[in-house]
């Protein structure tokens, strides 16, 4: 399937102003009005492809042993981030966790069906891995292209903390942590400090974490 009209980038939230942005940029916030970002695709050209070879292709991935369809994200790289090159996909084998049919929950429910997908299992134990391999992935990528990158950083209470720090070790990428220091167990900084994460604890909460890291990632290129 060629991908060459397949294209994401970064689009203002700010309906009235949907600036947009490269993906390989480092950018936070909008730079004209200060809205957050979100990544947008060129839908006109996905939609260009009908259903059924959509499904085809997604179909002839499952069960792959070859890198990176072993992914339950990358298998679906068109719809992710097209133009990454497969050596820069940073994957811990994420997704394809297990899809539980609960039969007497729904009936006290009074469904006719329920299905729980059952992320724990995945490598970190949270769903937050499934968005960590994009993020760490384009990073690597950005890395490739000369873009200047010291480290990865984030503010978090548990789930996030662990899944950068472990797929920032998968790529060999520095990664620092900020915690509120009230707010984290001794099994909540297991996961970061073993995978080599310089974890900061902070007389803060969440927020002030978070606002600390918005002036450090400003400054430094992280």
């Amino acid at each position: 399937m060629s991908q060459k009209n397949f294209h994401a980038h970064f689009t203002c939230f700010n309906e009235n102003c949907k600036e947009t942005y490269e993906l390989n940029e480092i950018v936070y916030r909008c730079k004209k009005c200060g809205e957050l970002l979100q990544v947008s695709h060129n839908t006109e050209a996905l939609k260009k492809v009908s259903a059924e070879e959509w499904k085809a292709t997604f179909d002839g991935r499952l069960g792959s042993v070859r890198f990176p369809n072993t992914s339950g994200v990358w298998n679906k790289k068109e719809w992710i981030l097209p133009g990454i090159n497969e050596n820069n996909i940073v994957s811990i084998g994420e997704g394809k966790t297990h899809l539980f049919v609960a039969d007497r929950f729904a009936k006290d429910l009074g469904l006719k069906s329920l299905h729980i997908k059952q992320c724990g299992v995945s490598h970190t134990g949270s769903f937050k891995d499934l968005g960590m391999t994009v993020l760490v992935s384009q990073v690597k990528q950005m890395l490739s292209e000369g873009v200047s990158i010291r480290a990865v950083a984030c503010a978090s209470t548990g789930d996030t903390s662990a899944a950068l720090a472990a797929y920032a070790a998968k790529a060999g990428i520095p990664s620092i942590i900020f915690l509120p220091g009230d707010k984290v167990s001794t099994a909540q900084l297991i996961q970061p400090v073993s995978n080599g994460a310089k974890v900061i604890s902070l007389d803060t909460d969440f927020d002030g974490c978070m606002k600390i890291v918005q002036e450090v990632t400003k400054e430094s290129n992280i």
